[in-house]
């Protein structure tokens, strides 16, 4: 018994370690960016953030209490050769520079169709932008981002604002206040 007790506890130390070592600080990471590439990077981000409806949303068409805000950056000279060297694929690792980004929400104010006002709910989801596919704009291909963010009640329009501050390593912040006018019955923004 005392064995058995003695692998759980080497098992569970072990996987602890394992867990510990992969989650060590991005900022940490030998992989850098410069301080100019990283502004430029949150100087796309904040540009081009909009509010949207999720996927779900717009195949159910139900009231819902998720929306997103999705966002994009044009893809570094390095990456545009991969993909074109590789037939339109990317290997996605995890020292893009999205992959150093958080964000914080700063500021909102979100009235539904009942003039209810709504709030966030912290359901304990990272604060690190997830990744969605490629898509061209303007004859330039831009990597997607985006924040799924779920509110205290549903709604089938939601009206006002959301302020996001974006941070990259070194304290390089950027605040944007994005407009929020969305619509169960809409379309999803370009992803």
């Amino acid at each position: 018994m005392n064995k058995n007790r003695s692998s759980l506890v080497l098992l569970f130390v072990v996987s602890f370690l394992t867990f510990m070592v992969s989650c060590q600080n991005k900022e940490d990471s030998d992989y850098q960016y410069s301080e100019e590439q990283m502004k430029q990077f949150l100087v796309e981000v904040t540009k081009n953030a909009v509010a949207t409806i999720t996927d779900i949303t717009e195949v159910e068409k139900k009231p819902t209490n998720k929306f997103e805000i999705c966002t994009r950056y044009p893809l570094s000279e390095e990456k545009l050769n991969e993909y074109k060297q590789n037939n339109g694929t990317i290997v996605n690792r995890d020292d893009d520079i999205s992959d150093f980004a958080t964000y914080t929400v700063k500021d909102f104010d979100f009235t539904n169709e009942k003039n209810e006002k709504l709030r966030f709910v912290d359901n304990g989801d990272a604060t690190y932008l997830q990744e969605y596919g490629l898509w061209e704009y303007t004859n330039t291909l831009h990597q997607n981002l985006g924040i799924e963010l779920t509110l205290n009640d549903k709604f089938e329009k939601l009206k006002g604002h959301v302020t996001i501050e974006f941070i990259m390593p070194g304290k390089i912040k950027k605040v944007v206040m994005i407009p929020v006018n969305i619509s169960i019955y809409d379309k999803v923004a370009q992803k």
